[in-house]
């Protein structure tokens, strides 16, 4: 019997079939977290305050006149965080840094968040918050974090037999060649068609029901708890 004929009648390899969101998508259909908010009466809009510079170390921080906007209800800050400060998992960047002394690691790394009765109260309350910083020498380049050995969380390293033996066996070897250097390229990030938002509530048992816009459903789960 010939492959041909152990294929199935009707195959669907090599056919083109729509995601099973797409209709949704392309016709706006769709419900993404943001779009939920308005089924959620009394909820709480939460605007970050900033920070301008890549690297700088807080000084000081304001939040009195947060308060003094209509609708504000609360400035969070590195105080108010009862468990690990920090903003994920594998031991990023702090959740807030700490007001007197902490620092900034990014251009847009939040200082702390205000909470308001609606987004736009919550924005003007940001804005109203007075942040004084101490700026800091910043590593920008790739080139400068490895020299100054910068690193991002952990270093994972990928080893296969005796790569040091083999390559001093094949410098003296006239039939083999060695090759030492660098490279770079520009790594690409996929857009995200949701915008970045999470709404939490306290659900009828006392727990924290959270939906998020987020492809890593359980990092989330570890985070809040």
């Amino acid at each position: 019997m010939s492959r041909l004929s152990q294929r199935p009648a009707d195959p669907v390899v090599g056919e083109s079939h729509a995601h099973e969101s797409a209709a949704g998508h392309v016709t706006g259909t769709a419900l993404y977290t943001d779009d939920l908010v308005n089924g959620h009466p009394g909820i709480l809009h939460a605007y970050p305050v900033q920070s301008p510079h890549a690297h700088a170390r807080i000084l000081d921080l304001q939040v009195d006149a947060a308060y003094d906007i209509p609708g504000v209800v609360r400035v969070l800050t590195s105080a108010d965080v009862p468990g690990v400060n920090d903003a994920g998992t594998k031991h990023d960047e702090p959740l807030f840094p700490d007001a007197d002394g902490g620092e900034v690691m990014f251009v847009g790394h939040a200082v702390c968040w205000v909470l308001g009765e609606t987004l736009e109260a919550a924005r003007l309350g940001a804005a109203a918050v007075e942040v004084d910083y101490e700026e800091l020498p910043a590593v920008l380049t790739l080139t400068d974090a490895i020299l100054q050995e910068s690193f991002h969380g952990a270093q994972p390293t990928m080893l296969r037999g005796d790569a040091a033996s083999a390559l001093a066996t094949a410098a003296t070897d006239p039939g083999q060649n060695t090759m030492s250097g660098t490279f770079e390229f520009s790594g690409q990030e996929h857009f995200y068609l949701e915008t970045q938002a999470s709404i939490a509530q306290i659900d009828e048992a006392g727990q924290v029901f959270i939906q998020c816009s987020t492809q890593h459903p359980s990092e989330t789960q570890d985070i809040v708890s």
